[in-house]
């Protein structure tokens, strides 16, 4: 396989992540006003801004480009790029959303690495976005070939038994 990039419509993401990103920005200030003002009501925003802040501007969770090779698999975004090389990949899970042709990737799950390993990918908006969708479901399925998901996208096969009387 030769390298394949595929990328987010730049018109869409600028509305979808960026734009939700800096509104974010504008509901966290205004929720620490209100905060300071007296209404603790608005603490549940400033949590939530804060972590959508955190997702758009900090992190490669929403990324506008996704490069993949024999060699790596390469998340970025417009402040930051994760690279993955395929032989270090150890868990490679996704749960799909097919309604939506959006998945949420967790590569090598750990417990305290907040920065890396979560994407959502959203291949509706991709260019490619079946080939692409298709990848990250078929990849899964070949790193870890005993789940039951693996065996439910290769289709049902009877079990040999050698316990014949």
């Amino acid at each position: 396989m030769k390298t394949k990039t595929y990328i987010y419509d730049p018109k869409r993401y600028a509305v979808r992540i960026t734009g939700i990103g800096y509104f974010s920005i504008f509901l966290l200030f205004y929720s620490i006003y209100a905060i300071i003002t007296g209404s603790i009501a608005y603490l549940f925003i400033t949590v939530c801004s804060l972590y959508i802040i955190y997702e758009t501007f900090v992190t490669v969770a929403n990324p506008n480009e996704v490069i993949i090779s024999d060699q790596e698999i390469v998340f970025k975004n417009k402040y930051q790029t994760d690279t993955y090389r395929w032989k270090d990949i150890k868990d490679f899970r996704c749960k799909e959303f097919m309604s939506r042709r959006q998945i949420y990737l967790r590569i090598n799950k750990q417990k305290f690495d907040f920065l890396k390993g979560r994407y959502w990918i959203s291949c509706y908006y991709f260019n490619d976005t079946d080939e692409l969708f298709r990848f990250f479901i078929n990849k899964e399925s070949e790193i870890h070939p005993d789940t039951v998901k693996a065996y439910a996208l290769r289709g049902s096969k009877p079990v040999e038994r050698n316990d014949k009387k």
